[in-house]
């Protein structure tokens, strides 16, 4: 009901409109994903297991998402991966790995 009445203007004519977006890229972007490509080769170097990067990055972009502070300088553009990315290569987000215990519990 709701998606109706946002239509009602010059949009529900017969004739269909086709919106243009620019051809290439905004650079912007591009440039953003060198970066994070980057810090990603770099944070690999510190904890070398893919999988476990992967958990500590998501598990502090959820917390950086909640609101908690970065622990490392930013721009206004950066993403929440790359403050991750970036906390990990300065040595301010560690982990610690708990070793299985053999009584199954």
């Amino acid at each position: 009901m709701l998606g109706s009445r946002l239509f009602l203007g010059p949009m529900s004519s017969c004739s269909p409109t086709i919106l243009q977006f620019p051809a290439e890229p905004t650079r912007a972007v591009h440039t953003l994903r060198i970066m994070t490509t980057q810090l990603l080769q770099e944070a690999s170097q510190i904890i070398p297991n893919p999988q476990l990067l992967i958990n500590v990055v998501s598990k502090r972009v959820r917390q950086l998402g909640l609101g908690h502070r970065p622990m490392v300088d930013t721009g206004p553009r950066t993403s929440l991966t790359d403050i991750a990315l970036k906390e990990i290569i300065a040595g301010k987000l560690t982990f610690e790995e708990q070793s299985a215990s053999t009584d199954g519990a």
